[in-house]
């Protein structure tokens, strides 16, 4: 009984405590309720200066309505 007993904690340690060493080992996140996160996303490389480089010119200053405005400032 006592056995029984001693099997139960050490398998309840072993599929608790392994999951999250190998997540911090591995730098990933638990997700034990298996619901979508948003890790993944926040987690990639930010792309804005690669679409910046698409446009190498202001565009406000082809327009000649933001320029008046600048202007009167």
């Amino acid at each position: 009984m006592a056995n029984s007993g001693l099997k139960k904690i050490l398998s309840l340690a072993i599929g608790d405590g392994l999951p999250s060493a190998r997540a911090n080992i591995f730098g990933h996140i638990l997700n034990p309720t298996g619901k979508k996160s948003a890790h993944k996303i926040c987690r990639m490389k930010l792309f804005g200066e690669k679409v910046a480089q698409w446009y190498p010119h202001d565009i406000n200053k082809d327009d000649p309505l933001v320029m008046a405005r600048q202007q009167q400032e």
